[in-house]
């Protein structure tokens, strides 16, 4: 279909309007055109390199927000300061689709765009209803949500942006995705609607000016499904998370309120966002006939931090308070602690079906050269006499305290889709050392399964190792075996059966859990933890593990651990004493 592309844009050599027709000698004035003529230049920045244009904002955008949703995850959107979105300036087309469970692109108001998909792998050639985020009532009337980092994203049309665009009228470009193609609304360019079956798997068509381009659309995939283009998937944008701080601001810890939130069952009712003139942010909900809210306002003393006060389902109705802050680079490479050559949260078309369950996580070799990505090394003082190192991998995530001093968390967050990965940090303390472990595998509810709804539905599986060693001496004081004592916290689902089941509910059998609070001051010295059962060591053909593993070397008395379960324990808390040698 023919079609013209007129765009006004800015020669900085002339310093006058021209019009521009030539996608790929000038994709960067096109780019910065479509913010522009939209009318979003004041709030998203437009630069460019020799490969990319770079959309930054706070993704937080001036229209309405959270108001409609049924499905509420509990989460709230938060800004995230210069976020960098990366155009390719120079699309060119892909072998195969690419899809990634992570943004796909980005609005010209400089907020992401996801899949239509809750979670997890989509079957890019079976639309999936159970995970679609429209009908699970999980969007706002504009298309959009809070993710799992108090991010705000759409998964669909963003209808409220369009409303807002200066030049809504001429069926403009609303968005970019990674891989250099526009995206427009649910007509063709030139006002014409789009024909039955005309738009493919990724929810695009062939352009004659940029080659291709993608639509919205009122059925689903609703918005781009997944990239024609070819990608490069590390280089691909994440909002930071929420870190919370304790008082003094001194120390990162768990950010325990705003962890594993997860929607209610069978919604809320009454969702009410609002933004006072003070910049306090609220939202309220009813849930079974109970008033829940989460409220934040920007902390007063400290940069992208924000003062948190919630009451949610999630944690049990009790009222929490905390600050919690964003680290503002969010060019940081989501896949930086993966292998190179498998990259997790990245699905292509042409991939084989998940291998049988017994098979499900097969061995295999770590690339040598990929040892940077898959290593981090982290540095805590304490001020005392001795040094150590300590050295651990873990599946899904760990954090490690002395005592109630956290030593580590892991750099990478346990909602990062294969968060594989080895940590090495060196602190300082005086024998003897009390460690205190808290050890997760990942789950997407208390089903205790993960990509629910998708033909990868299964149980996950866990794994843990870990060593410290005394620098000044370079003895090895303590290793991972049997001899530690464990706690399990949550354990699920407790009939397996429940894998199968074509609509998993937490609580609705088989699919029960179990669910504890840790014990109260469980991490202090002298806590006696000798009626918490002994740990179970695995080999590593039973754990596989993969990504990092291979980076350290392991002293033969260090073994892989975990609950008396690797499926179905899913949350462990650890504690020991070393003893001075």
């Amino acid at each position: 279909m023919k079609h013209n592309h007129l765009f006004l844009v800015l020669l900085l050599s002339g310093g006058v309007l021209s019009a521009c027709h030539q996608p790929d000698t000038a994709q960067c004035d096109i780019i910065s055109a479509s913010v522009e003529e939209a009318g979003f230049s004041k709030s998203v920045q437009v630069t460019c390199d020799d490969s990319y244009a770079y959309l930054t904002s706070s993704t937080y955008p001036s229209h309405d927000m959270m108001n409609g949703i049924t499905g509420t995850n509990e989460q709230i959107p938060v800004p995230a300061l210069d976020y960098a979105a990366p155009i390719k300036l120079k699309p060119t087309k892909a072998e195969s689709l690419t899809s990634i469970d992570a943004a796909l692109g980005v609005a010209v108001n400089g907020v992401p765009i996801y899949d239509y998909s809750s979670q997890g792998e989509l079957d890019l050639s079976h639309y999936n209803e159970n995970v679609d985020t429209v009908k699970l009532g999980q969007l706002d009337n504009c298309g959009g949500h809070a993710g799992r980092g108090d991010d705000y994203h759409y998964h669909a049309a963003p209808t409220c942006m369009i409303e807002t665009m200066a030049n809504r009228k001429s069926n403009p470009i609303i968005g970019w995705a990674y891989d250099g193609y526009p995206i427009y609304g649910d007509d063709n360019p030139d006002g014409s609607k789009i024909e039955k079956d005309t738009l493919d798997d990724c929810n695009g068509q062939a352009d004659d000016v940029f080659g291709y381009r993608y639509h919205t659309s009122e059925a689903p995939p609703y918005i781009v499904q997944c990239l024609v283009g070819k990608v490069d998937v590390g280089d691909l944008p994440r909002v930071a998370p929420l870190t919370s701080t304790d008082k003094d601001g001194s120390t990162t810890t768990l950010n325990a309120m705003r962890d594993n939130l997860t929607p209610p069952r069978d919604g809320v009712e009454n969702l009410k966002h609002t933004v006072s003139d003070t910049g306090k942010r609220s939202m309220t909900y009813t849930f079974q006939g109970q008033d829940y809210f989460v409220h934040y306002t920007p902390n007063s003393s400290k940069s992208n931090c924000f003062d948190f006060e919630q009451k949610t389902v999630s944690n049990g109705g009790i009222v929490e308070t905390g600050t919690f802050c964003r680290n503002t680079d969010s060019k940081q490479n989501p896949t930086q602690n993966q292998s190179q050559n498998e990259e997790p949260g990245r699905r292509q078309d042409n991939s084989p079906p998940p291998p049988p369950k017994g098979d499900r996580k097969p061995p295999r070799q770590n690339d040598p050269n990929s040892a940077k990505v898959n290593k981090t090394t982290h540095t805590t003082m304490v001020n005392k006499s001795h040094t150590f190192k300590l050295e651990a991998w873990a599946d899904n995530w760990f954090a490690a305290y002395l005592n109630q001093q956290l030593i580590v968390e892991d750099s990478v967050p346990i909602t990062t889709e294969r968060s594989f990965n080895a940590e090495e940090v060196t602190f300082s303390a005086d024998y003897p050392l009390t460690i205190n472990l808290v050890i997760k595998d990942f789950k997407q509810n208390d089903t205790g399964l993960e990509y629910i709804g998708t033909p990868r539905q299964q149980m996950g599986d866990g794994g843990f190792i870990m060593q410290i060693t005394d620098i000044s001496t370079n003895e090895m004081v303590a290793v991972s075996n049997s001899a530690w004592h464990c706690k399990v916290l949550h354990e699920a689902p407790l009939n397996k059966q429940c894998e199968t089941e074509l609509n998993p509910t937490a609580g609705k059998a088989p699919c029960d859990y179990t669910s504890t609070e840790a014990p109260s001051g469980w991490k202090k010295a002298g806590f006696d933890v000798s009626e918490w059962p002994n740990v179970t060591e695995y080999s590593a053909a039973m754990v596989s593990p993969k990504d990092g593993y291979n980076l350290i070397s392991w002293d033969a008395r260090a073994k892989l651990i975990w609950g008396d379960d690797l499926e179905t324990s899913n949350t462990l808390i650890c504690k020991f004493t070393v003893e001075k040698p």
